[in-house]
């Protein structure tokens, strides 16, 4: 079965200019062929002289897409992941190292052209989706916020003037059932809208050994979102969007992948200490922590309660030669979470981590109306960004008793911190092509960076500390560029960037005596690529290879009372990435992506540690992806299609000092091991093609892969050094059956 052309973008679209859609558009008997606006104008994929991974809404349901992380499945580079509420994405060696409301992400994320700076907003659950794109490779000079890593673009469906909808069912195992719609609702000539709501739940995956505990990485969540499109006249619209996402129940929660230790301070799990010593081995039987994945003894009630609410406002003017567009955003996600920190049946502490932060953007584009193959074509742009948010972490418990219990005070301490985030940035670029083969590009930016704040942190009585905070950054960065078409279906490029990322906050770390502010990052990034399609359109091939130098690299380790940013003096990430589409038969399509990177640190000494050719973290050295799809008729019934997806990811390293004692070990290390997954989805298509059943099983061989992986705070060490290993998984086997209709 084929998919229906989707009809190109115009003036009803209202495309938000931080946006890079996407379109498919099947070509007689091939490859389909996919157009975008990644250079904020419809030109295909295979035109555009940037390393871009693109898919539509067919291609994602197709590949069972409903959350950000499955994309780690879909194309090269990318590394997406969490740690209970904070989201990590990872492009090319790049991501947010300091997941605090003080730092910001190495890769910008744009849900509807709207960019969300706190990592907490990328956790949602996918639907009603039009494209997803991702732009590898520092991004700037087209782009209103800043960023050296890359750019993930999530587009939704927006109104049009057809009365249509759809709504689904999905049961599975782990008690999971969800249910999701989507209408499209044309009131008059000039103004449209769309809704969508979806409800989801399901147990935790995770066994907890406590009768009565809570089990993890469970979902009870629900979203609405709403697009009112106002076209008043043929060259100008108005798009406003509203979108409120509810992440509840217990949620992603850390596992202790280390043995309890027999005898350290603060860490009472083997019984009553003996009077007046540290000694817990005596008076009570150890306890014993059960290292297998998915398995924990936990007695706190852990929990989640994660929002996103996010307003938008996207207005757009023909005005003949050149095309105005403003868009507005206005965003404030927040989350509180609950863990068990000492990760076992004794009550002994507990961790209460809660964010809040509210955003507001405005961007304004001019952009020549010159159609991307005229002479010449250019856009310019201004930026502001304003950010307030706080942090804080409440660590309750007798093992955090770390000053002596004088006056019956309470057990425990607060770490935190609010700060307020000011950025402003004016851009450009400009293509000049000289022949129809050759082009010519050039870009510049300018930005500069405020943060200021307050870091506190007290035992519950006497203040600890209590100081401001705060820094000052700006920087030029800029693009060149060139491409050459050697034959219509052959395009070659190459180009030079240079990038930069903020400094920031370290929040809870106390002003005077640590390193409470860090310096900026900065990348100079070189690329070569060539796309091709070949035997007739039938076979699709991008190949990319590329060196990024990186200078003051930004990086993330666990401190005496949480995770701290620092910077390392240099990085060098390089490799290649490559990626495939076949179509040899009209029923028969592959795909497969591939990268291989060499991330390695310079030489240089941080914490005592020499760090010189030890790998970035977060970076595996190969990922691969294989995916096929076969379409079957079955007759006047209707039509079916099998997919099946296999992708592998080789080890990684989760901190800069690449600890690689063997995995599981007592003392801990940095290191996840490789995996291997497969997917498999089997659908059915009525003849009118209005319904859709489909079946799916993920992971499945039931393989452990690792998600996040975290070494301890220094307060909880175990026997045999360092801080305890805690890891979160990605979920094990899946599977079950969804119903859609389409009206």
């Amino acid at each position: 079965m084929e998919a229906a052309p989707i009809e190109a973008p115009t003036s009803t679209d209202a495309v938000p200019p931080q946006e890079a859609p996407t379109e498919e558009a099947v070509s007689s008997g091939g490859v389909e062929d996919i157009v975008v606006t990644a250079q904020k104008r419809s030109e295909s994929l295979q035109k555009v002289p940037i390393a871009i991974s693109a898919l539509g809404n067919e291609a994602l349901e197709t590949r069972g897409f409903d959350n950000l992380s499955t994309l780690t499945k879909l194309a090269p580079s990318i590394q997406l992941s969490n740690f209970g509420p904070i989201a990590y994405v990872t492009l090319r060696g790049i991501g947010n190292e300091n997941s605090t409301a003080g730092g910001d992400p190495g890769v910008a994320f744009h849900f509807d052209g709207i960019y969300i700076g706190r990592p907490v907003g990328t956790l949602f659950s996918a639907f009603d989706t039009e494209r997803v794109e991702i732009l590898r490779g520092p991004q700037g000079t087209l782009y209103g916020r800043n960023a050296t890593g890359g750019s993930v673009n999530y587009i939704t469906k927006k109104p049009s003037q057809d009365f249509e909808g759809n709504a689904d069912v999905t049961i599975g195992n782990y008690d999971m059932w969800r249910l999701r719609g989507a209408v499209n609702i044309p009131v008059s000539e000039g103004l449209s809208t769309r809704f969508v709501a979806f409800r989801e739940k399901r147990d935790g995956f995770t066994h907890n050994s406590v009768p009565g505990g809570t089990d993890a990485n469970d979902a009870d969540n629900y979203g609405f979102r709403g697009h009112i499109l106002i076209e008043p006249t043929s060259n100008f619209s108005a798009l406003l969007s509203g979108t409120f996402i509810h992440s509840g129940g217990v949620g992603s929660q850390p596992e202790l992948r280390t043995p309890f230790p027999g005898s350290t301070t603060g860490q009472n799990l083997a019984g009553p200490p003996i009077p007046g010593t540290n000694n817990y081995l005596v008076g009570g039987a150890p306890l014993v922590n059960d290292l297998r994945p998915f398995h924990e003894g936990k007695d706190i009630a852990e929990f989640q309660r994660n929002e996103l609410l996010l307003f938008g406002a996207n207005l757009e003017w023909d005005m003949g030669p050149i095309t105005a567009k403003s868009i507005t955003g206005y965003v404030k996600p927040t989350f509180r979470t609950r863990q068990d920190a000492d990760f076992s049946p004794k009550d002994l502490g507990s961790l209460n981590l809660s964010e809040r932060a509210e955003q507001f953007s405005q961007e304004i584009q001019l952009l020549s109306n010159a159609s991307g193959a005229a002479p010449f074509t250019w856009i310019l742009g201004a930026y502001y960004f304003h950010e307030k948010g706080s942090r804080e972490s409440s660590y309750r418990g007798s093992r955090y008793d770390i000053i002596a219990n004088a006056n019956n005070r309470p057990y425990g301490f607060v770490i935190g911190g609010n700060i307020t985030s000011e950025s402003y940035a004016t851009f450009g670029q400009a293509t000049f092509r000289p022949t129809d083969s050759l082009s010519f590009t050039g870009g510049i930016r300018y930005t500069h960076d405020e943060k200021r704040g307050n870091n506190y942190g007290f035992q519950f009585a006497p203040p600890a500390y209590d100081g401001p905070v705060e820094g000052s950054w700006q920087r030029v960065t800029y693009r060149l560029a060139a491409d050459y078409q050697f034959t219509p279906d052959v395009l070659a490029y190459v180009s030079y960037s240079t990038g930069y990322k903020s400094g920031g906050v370290n929040q809870a770390i106390n002003p005077i005596v640590t390193n409470a502010v860090y310096d900026p990052e900065y990348v100079k990034a070189i690329e070569v690529g060539v796309k091709s399609q070949l035997f007739d359109r039938r076979l699709q091939v991008n190949t990319s290879l590329y060196r990024n130098k990186y200078d003051n690299l930004q990086f993330q380790i666990f401190g005496p009372f949480g995770p701290q940013a620092f910077n390392a003096d240099g990085a060098t990430v390089q490799g290649i990435e490559l990626e495939i589409r076949a179509a040899p038969t009209d029923w028969l399509q592959f795909d497969a992506s591939g990268a291989y990177s060499d991330a390695t640190f310079d030489p240089q000494v941080i914490q005592g540690v020499q760090l010189g050719g030890n790998r970035v973290q977060r970076t595996p050295e190969w990922t691969a992806n294989l995916g096929a799809s076969a379409d079957f008729s079955l007759g006047s019934a209707g039509s079916g299609r099998f997919r099946i997806d296999y992708s592998y990811t080789s080890s990684i390293f989760y901190t800069a000092f690449n600890r690689d004692t063997a995995f599981p070990v007592p003392a801990g290390s940095d290191l996840a091991p490789s995996y291997n997954n497969v997917d498999l989805r089997l659908f059915y298509y009525s003849p009118d093609k209005r319904w859709t059943a489909e079946f799916f099983a993920t992971n499945l061989f039931n393989t452990v892969q690792v998600g996040n992986l975290f070494r301890g705070i220094g307060f909880t060490d175990v026997a045999g050094g360092g801080g305890p290993e805690i890891t979160s998984y990605k979920p094990p086997r899946m599977y079950g059956v969804r119903a859609a209709f389409a009206f």
